[in-house]
C-alpha cells in the first residue's frame, strides 16, 4: 500500500508540473486580479482531483472509458467552456488597450473583476470538464492497487495527494505572477499578458474539441461495427435452425 501510494505521488507529481489549461488560467487570474484571485482559482482547481478521485472509485471513471460518447461530450463542454474563458481574456485585453492612452502614467494595480466565488468556480468548472483527470484515475489506480479493491475513500485520498502537490505548485505560480503584476501593471502591458493567455486557453479549447469530435467519430463506425456483427450473428443462428439435419435427408 505504501509502496502504491508512493508511486501515484511520484506520478501526480509529473502531472502537476506538466503545463497545461490549470496553469494558464491561474497565471491569468493573478496577473488580471492578484494574487489571492489566483491562489483561490488554484483552490477551486485542486478540488478537481478529489472529485474525479472519488468518481473512480464509485466507477464513474470506467464508465466513461467504456463509453467513448460521454467522454466526448464533456471533453466538448470542457473546450466550449475553455473558448469562452479566452473569448473573456481577449475583452479584458480589448478594454485595457482602449483605456490605455488616459492611465497609462502608472502601474494600475485594482483588481479588473472576479468574486472570490467566481475565481473558485472558474478553476473547479475547468478541472471537473477535463474528462483525461478521470480516465488517468481509471488507468492508474487499477494498474497500482492490482488485486485490492479501489474504493471512494481510495480515490479521494489519493485525489487529496495530487491536490496537494498542486496547490503547492499553482500558488507558485499565483505568487510569481502576482510579483510580475506590479512589475507590468500598465495597461499596455496588462493587455498583451491577457492577450497571449487568451491564445493559450483558446488553443486548449480547440484542441480538446477536435479531441472530442475526434472520439465521436471514432464511435459511430464501432457502433455500426457492432450493429453488423449482432446481424450476421443472428442471421447465423437463424440458418442452423433451417438448414436440414443430415438424418432428415435420409429419411426421405
Amino acid at each position: 500500500m505504501d509502496r502504491a501510494l508512493a508511486a501515484f505521488a511520484g506520478i501526480a507529481v509529473v502531472v502537476v508540473l506538466m503545463p497545461g489549461a490549470d496553469t494558464v488560467l491561474v497565471l491569468n487570474a493573478s496577473l488580471r486580479d492578484g494574487t489571492r484571485a489566483g491562489i483561490v482559482t488554484a483552490t477551486g482547481v485542486v478540488c478537481g482531483p478529489v472529485l474525479w478521485g472519488a468518481l473512480a472509485g464509485l466507477g464513474v471513471a470506467v464508465i466513461l472509458g467504456r463509453n467513448p460518447l460521454a467522454s466526448a461530450l464533456i471533453a466538448a463542454a470542457g473546450g466550449i467552456y475553455l473558448c469562452h474563458l479566452a473569448i473573456r481574456s481577449f475583452a479584458a485585453a480589448r478594454t485595457s488597450w482602449r483605456t490605455a492612452a488616459d492611465i497609462d502614467t502608472a502601474p494600475d494595480d485594482a483588481p479588473h473583476g472576479g468574486t472570490t466565488v467566481t475565481h473558485f468556480l472558474t478553476g473547479l468548472t475547468t478541472n471537473v470538464l477535463n474528462p483525461k483527470i478521470g480516465v488517468f484515475y481509471l488507468s492508474v489506480m487499477p494498474a497500482l492497487f492490482i488485486g485490492r479493491p479501489v474504493t471512494v475513500w481510495l480515490g479521494a485520498l489519493l485525489g487529496l495527494v495530487h491536490a496537494a502537490f498542486g496547490i503547492v505548485f499553482l500558488t507558485g505560480v499565483s505568487a510569481m505572477s502576482g510579483l510580475a503584476r506590479r512589475r507590468l501593471g500598465r495597461p499596455h502591458n496588462r493587455a498583451f499578458l491577457e492577450s497571449i493567455c487568451g491564445l493559450c486557453l483558446l488553443g486548449f479549447g480547440v484542441y480538446a474539441l477536435g479531441q472530442a469530435s475526434a472520439a465521436v467519430a471514432g464511435a459511430a463506425p464501432a457502433r455500426e461495427q457492432s450493429v453488423v456483427f449482432g446481424l450476421d450473428d443472428r442471421q447465423a443462428q437463424r440458418g442452423t435452425h433451417l438448414d436440414p439435419q443430415p438424418g432428415d435427408a435420409r429419411r426421405t
